[in-house]
């Protein structure tokens, strides 16, 4: 079995010149390499022998590696070709990124500007959220495979093989410290990885890119135990200058329970650059963290032919072209000075963006060159009327050529959603599916249900990406008490309880007390306080179930002519006797004379 390290000069396929060793690690080392089938630079990642010799693992790594160049992203290193070259050597071919990675950005700089920081995390949500899409789980996001081109692109490596990564970091003494950093406590629970573990690793990436450090430290099971069971502490209180919602951003993330966190990770993309719109300092752009690290590299016995035979054509080219100038300007009697004096000089192409459309201009000019608006987009990153790319971006150029630029055109126009009539919370989902933001919220008394959105600003039209919607929401029905209405006549008692935004019922009952047609009381009672538009049952009187009787002189009357004495007055009887024994009424109870009502029961006391 050959060293990884023997094999740089190396040609794999036929096609895959091994130029020089860009990186490495415990699943394998990557190289800088030249396809010369395609005449274009390459990387190349081998794996290493000792995971080549298991063939499950070969096989996983085969499956990855398709799925993973199914994958097409901007934010992606994409995969071109996989192979092998002999059962020990299976290498994968990815697309060169002319950059670093944010692991040497971390060790020369310590820390990033928050505004860098969500910039490149949102951009490794974007291709989470497109491998998520597909189903393919990354399982092994960090800063060594998270890479910054020159031009700042973001672009996230290793889908290919992550999966080879499980089965090492889980086997006996296989766990990697620089790995264990962000894997997720579902996993440090011994959980199969997933979507959501991904989103768990961009935020613990998060915490560390403004800070520094990662969230958690440690190694070993007691760090696994801590993982699975400890929610990691907010990136503020290792530094106090980390803005509020990149701390509020990294807790979602990082929270212990997978359903509390993003719902995936275009969310989390979205959410980072709402925080960079709102409230995020200006940051400098992604391409000054770039260090010259990965210049181009050629073997002399690597260069083409074909390239050559193309330089030696193009300069055979110049030598004519040059030549035909001077005899036409010879033919016109300026002699060689007058090539010289028409011939244009070349000058540097300025760095253009970054700056308002009318000062590249006038810059460019100043310099002899003219501007070229080719495309007016809207940007996250870049105010209206800002150039956002160039093109050529660098060198030298004739004077009178034209730069091409492209122009912002601000945040995205989005539509406003309709919310009126819908619970808050719901609106509050439906705006950031949109791109926008909940803004302040307000509360007022209504006839809605509480807790429905009865207004909002704007109320239609559209708005900028990531704008805030300002909402009313309702309290329902403001409270009111019951007044107090016994004795008052019906007809008014109802009115007044209407004026009062009350439903109003009516019952009837009978009284002795209260006039017929007067209120008896009111149910709630008098004073109450209840929400408005609530029911008040209103009970009337109907006036005295029975009318008004004298009760009749009985006395000396037998019990038969007493008892029909009192039926005549709708009364009831009730002997008593009061002897021992006889069938004459002596005495009644109330006595003759006294005012009764119908129904009522009068005793009759018999000797």
């Amino acid at each position: 079995m050959r060293l990884m390290q023997d094999i740089v000069g190396d040609t794999l396929a036929g096609r895959y010149r091994l130029l020089a060793r860009l990186a490495g690690g415990g699943m394998g080392e990557v190289y800088r390499a030249h396809d010369h089938l395609l005449d274009r630079a390459v990387a190349v990642k081998v794996l290493q022998p000792s995971l080549a010799s298991d063939p499950e693992l070969v096989d996983r790594f085969k499956a990855e590696a398709r799925a993973a160049a199914r994958l097409s992203h901007p934010n992606v290193v994409a995969v071109y070709d996989w192979g092998s070259e002999n059962e020990h050597t299976y290498f994968m071919v990815m697309e060169f990124v002319a950059g670093t990675d944010l692991r040497d950005v971390l060790v020369s700089r310590g820390c990033l500007e928050p505004g860098q920081a969500a910039e490149i995390v949102a951009a490794l949500c974007d291709a989470l959220g497109a491998a998520h899409a597909r189903g393919l789980v990354h399982r092994d996001v960090k800063p060594e495979n998270v890479l910054i081109a020159r031009d700042g692109q973001v672009k996230v490596a290793d889908f290919g093989i992550a999966v080879v990564v499980d089965a090492d970091r889980t086997s006996p003494g296989g766990i990697v410290t620089g790995t264990l950093r962000y894997l997720a406590p579902e996993q440090a629970r011994g959980l199969d990885a997933t979507t959501s573990s991904d989103i768990w690793a961009a935020g613990a990436l998060l915490a560390e890119l403004v800070t520094g450090r990662p969230p958690q430290q440690g190694a070993g099971a007691d760090f696994l135990h801590r993982r699975a069971t400890e929610p990691i502490a907010p990136p503020s209180r290792h530094d106090g200058r980390v803005p509020r919602d990149i701390d509020a951003i990294v807790l979602r993330a990082c929270a212990l329970d997978p359903a509390d966190r993003f719902g995936d990770a275009t969310d989390m993309a979205n959410a980072l650059r709402r925080a960079s719109v709102r409230s995020l300092p200006t940051a400098p752009p992604l391409y000054s963290l770039v260090d010259d690290l990965t210049g181009e590299i050629r073997l002399p016995e690597s260069t083409p032919v074909t390239r050559v035979a193309r330089r030696r054509r193009s300069r055979r080219r110049a030598r004519v072209a040059l030549l035909v100038a001077m005899l036409l300007a010879l033919v016109a009697g300026g002699g060689y000075a007058a090539v010289e004096v028409v011939r244009p000089a070349r000058v540097a192409v300025p760095d253009l963006e970054g700056r308002p459309l009318a000062q590249a201009r006038a810059h460019a000019s100043a310099l002899g060159l003219s501007l070229r608006v080719v495309d007016r987009h809207h940007h996250f990153g870049a105010p209206p009327g800002e150039v956002v790319s160039q093109s050529p971006a660098s060198g030298r150029a004739l004077e009178g050529a034209a730069i091409s630029v492209e122009v912002s055109a601000g945040l995205p126009l989005l539509q406003v959603p309709e919310l009126e009539g819908m619970p808050v919370d719901d609106a509050s989902g439906l705006l950031r599916a949109r791109g926008l933001e909940l803004g302040r919220v307000a509360n007022s008394y209504s006839g809605k249900p509480e807790g429905e959105v009865i207004g909002q600003t704007p109320a239609a039209g559209q708005a900028r990406w990531g704008s805030p919607i300002d909402i009313v929401v309702s309290k329902g029905p403001e409270p009111v008490a019951v007044p107090a209405l016994e004795r008052a006549r019906a007809s008014v008692a109802r009115a007044r309880l209407r004026r009062s935004g009350f439903e109003v019922a009516v019952e009837k009952a009978y009284s002795n007390d209260v006039r017929r047609g007067r209120v008896l009381y009111t149910t709630p009672g008098a004073g109450t306080v209840i929400p408005g538009g609530s029911d008040v049952v209103l009970v009337v009187s109907l006036g005295p179930e029975f009318a008004e009787v004298t009760v009749p002189d009985v006395r000396s009357l037998s019990v038969d002519r007493a008892r029909a004495a009192l039926a005549a007055k709708n009364l009831r009887a009730r002997v008593v006797q009061s002897c021992g024994g006889g069938s004459t009424v002596v005495e009644s109870d109330p006595i003759q004379g006294t005012t009764v009502r119908e129904n009522d029961r009068v005793a009759l006391f018999v000797c």
